[in-house]
């Protein structure tokens, strides 16, 4: 490189690289052709480091392809595109651009003949030659890869099958040594079995005795034999001539005698039975007797209720038949109340209807009465003011009647004065009575309240017609009170008074359930902190009992909301000595031990309790983690009682009182020992004290007589024992 000026360049020895990596089959995504496939060097030296070099990148034909096989599938896959662009296995994708490096894989070279030169020579008949080499030599290829791939996999199992002998071979070779040794083991012992298989001379003469004892024995046995069937042919031939001595009478008084006998039997049987069925029929009849006055008092009794039955049944059927009586009449006046119900129901009905009417009426006429009275007071107005000009005009005249009475009194007024006169006295009178009609509507105070009013205003009022407007409106006002529910003022005050009644209730109820409500948040108040107290107490001396149990370690109680304790829980945490905190749930058995009997101590201390039973809590303790439980339950907790099952030998040494349990014939048996006073005695050569006995052997049976488990004596029966221990 330094000499022809060439740069930097990277090196790959061939003969370090991996054999065989380049040649393992691939399953590529949807049958992919790999990019180190489709390279073909000249020299196949070169291929394991253009394997390294490419890998098993895919050629894809277009980047949703690419991106396709680089991410839909479970392995993540290195994919390049023909136009350049490549995807990385960690997602990332680069390429691209306006020109597209071409020519980088050249392997050939570049003195050699161009391919270009060559291929001009080449006819058609030669590019069909080589493109059916090419398609066979492709073939060729694809039956030597699945070849490959075969021997490969067979290669493969023949490693694991060889991988099992070689492990499966020791184990036969110690099996066959191990056979070897039993082999010359069982060869050596077989001299001396030989030589005690063969019978010595004593043994020689006993076999010749026994033998002849045999044969002897063996010729008595035949001679007793012949004797016994002699002997049996005797009592044979007797007996048939004891038969044969009475003849045929013997023969039938021997079977009237069996059958007597047989009919005996069975009499007596059939006797013994009708006792029992007597014995039987007589507590029958002494039940049935009993049974039966048992039923005649029944029956007695019966008679009694069912005579006072009769008796309350007559009566109630005479109240029940009034009772009908009085039904049917109620259901006629229901069905005649009803009906009228209805009728009225219906008639209300229209009453409401011709009642809104009515109201809409009344609305309308309370609108023309108001402007009737606007009317009324104009009116009065006017009339005042009239009255007023005629009261003046009246004095005029009478000062010139004062003038000229006596020349009037003769004269008589002509006809137009007097048509006149008259016409001012038809519209006084009409004046009058106009004025009378607020008189009945509203009272006047007096004249000044009158409006003066221009005699032209008047003129278009008919006195007439205000007379029947008045009426009219009377007449609509009586229509009106008559119709009209007087009851409902009576309804609304029951109504107003029920709903009193009813707010009073619900003031008293919400008054009730504010006082609860504030007595269950002061509970609530007080049990917080009653139990965030507990808690905080709890949690100190839990930390100096775990310290003092593991000589370093440190737990803690933590709540998991601390806003309201009493939702979630708590979470116990610990750090063993010279390790990390961590749950409770994740500690192995002894730190589990120790943290939970750091907790029960830590309760004990806060709220002790006289009596514990603990089944064997030391069992997955080592021996100095079972020291420290156990002087601390002897030296510490003064204040309670403790029964524990254990095995282990440091932890029952320091017990006030030991109890075996064994088992014999089936039967539980406790041996009871007082450790201190079994050693005093002991030291005194046997001599004990007459109020303690050290050993004390006791039974399941003992103890169910008496009705509980029996206590060791010199045992207090009150708290202040201190540690009793079991030993199953």
């Amino acid at each position: 490189l330094r000499k022809h000026g060439l740069g930097r360049a990277s090196f790959i020895p061939l003969d370090k690289m991996k054999k065989g990596a380049h040649d393992r089959a691939v399953e590529t995504p949807e049958g992919a052709p790999r990019l180190f496939e489709l390279i073909s060097p000249r020299d196949h030296a070169v291929t394991p480091a253009l394997f390294m070099a490419v890998g098993n990148t895919l050629v894809a034909p277009d980047l949703e392809t690419a991106s396709r096989w680089a991410y839909d599938y479970g392995k993540r896959w290195r994919v390049v595109t023909v136009d350049g662009k490549l995807i990385e296995t960690a997602g990332t994708m680069s390429g691209g651009g306006k020109s597209v490096r071409r020519g980088g894989m050249r392997l050939a070279n570049s003195r050699g003949v161009s391919t270009g030169a060559a291929t001009e020579d080449m006819s058609a008949g030669d590019c069909k030659k080589l493109e059916g080499e090419v398609n066979d030599g492709q073939q060729l290829l694809q039956e030597c890869r699945k070849r490959r791939r075969e021997l490969t996999d067979e290669l493969r199992k023949l490693k694991k099958r060889v991988k099992a002998l070689t492990v499966k071979l020791p184990k036969l070779s110690m099996e066959i040594t191990g056979c070897d040794t039993t082999r010359e083991e069982l060869t050596k012992r077989l001299p001396e079995l030989r030589t005690q298989c063969e019978l010595s001379a004593e043994d020689a003469d006993k076999l010749r005795d026994l033998n002849s004892k045999v044969q002897k024995c063996k010729s008595d046995m035949a001679s007793c034999a012949m004797l016994a069937s002699k002997l049996e042919a005797d009592v044979a031939r007797l007996q048939k001539a004891i038969l044969d001595a009475g003849g045929k009478k013997l023969k039938k008084q021997q079977k009237a005698c069996e059958n007597v006998v047989a009919a005996l039997n069975d009499t007596g049987k059939a006797l013994s039975s009708a006792k029992v069925a007597i014995a039987s029929c007589q507590k029958a009849a002494a039940k049935a007797q009993k049974a039966k006055e048992a039923a005649l008092e029944d029956l007695e009794q019966s008679k009694a209720v069912l005579e006072e039955k009769l008796a309350e049944f007559k009566s109630l059927e005479s109240e029940a038949f009034e009772v009908m009586q009085a039904y049917e009449k109620a259901a006629d006046i229901e069905t005649s109340k009803r009906e009228e119900l209805d009728a009225i129901s219906n008639e209300c009905e229209d009453l409401k209807k011709s009642q809104g009417k009515i109201k809409f009426v009344e609305i309308d006429l309370v609108g023309k009465v108001e402007n009737l009275r606007k009317q009324i007071s104009e009116c009065d107005k006017r009339t005042e003011h009239w009255q007023n000009e005629i009261s003046k005009l009246r004095s005029d005249a009478e000062e010139d009647d004062d003038y000229d009475e006596s020349d009037d009194e003769d004269e008589e007024p002509p006809a137009e004065e007097k048509s006149s006169s008259e016409d001012n006295d038809t519209e006084m009178k009409d004046v009058d009575e106009i004025s009378d009609v607020p008189a009945k509507k509203e009272p006047v105070q007096g004249r000044s309240s009158l409006p003066n009013l221009p005699f032209a205003s008047l003129e278009q009022y008919r006195t007439d017609d205000l007379k029947n407007d008045i009426r009219v409106l009377d007449d609509e006002h009586k229509s009106l009170a008559k119709n009209a529910n007087m009851g409902a003022i009576a309804e609304y005050r029951k109504k107003e008074a029920d709903y009193l009644a009813r707010v009073t209730e619900l003031d008293a109820v919400t008054e009730e359930r504010s006082t609860a409500r504030k007595a269950h948040e002061e509970l609530r108040r007080l049990r917080l902190e009653k139990f965030m107290d507990g808690f905080g107490q709890i949690t100190l001396k839990l930390k100096e009992m775990y310290q003092m149990i593991t000589l370093g370690g440190d737990a803690e109680l933590e709540l998991v909301d601390s806003l309201d304790p009493f939702s979630e829980g708590i979470v116990f945490s610990v750090r063993p000595p010279k390790k990390s905190w961590k749950n409770i749930a994740n500690l192995s058995g002894g730190e589990k031990t120790l943290s939970s009997l750091a907790l029960v101590f830590a309760l004990h201390h806060f709220k002790p309790t006289p009596l514990y039973v603990m089944d064997e809590i030391d069992a997955a303790l080592d021996f100095k983690n079972v020291s420290i439980v156990a002087n601390y339950i002897k030296e510490r907790t003064k204040n309670a009682q403790f029964i524990i099952i254990s095995l282990r030998n440091n932890m029952f040494e320091l017990a006030d009182r030991l109890v075996g349990i064994y088992k014999t014939n089936n039967c539980t048996k406790s041996v009871t020992i007082d450790p201190r006073a079994f050693g005093l005695s002991s030291q005194q050569n046997g001599v004990t004290n007459g109020s303690q006995v050290p050993l004390g052997d006791k039974t399941n049976a003992d103890s169910a007589q008496n009705g509980k488990l029996s206590r060791p004596t010199g045992t207090p029966s009150g708290v202040d024992q201190e540690n009793s221990m079991v030993v199953s």
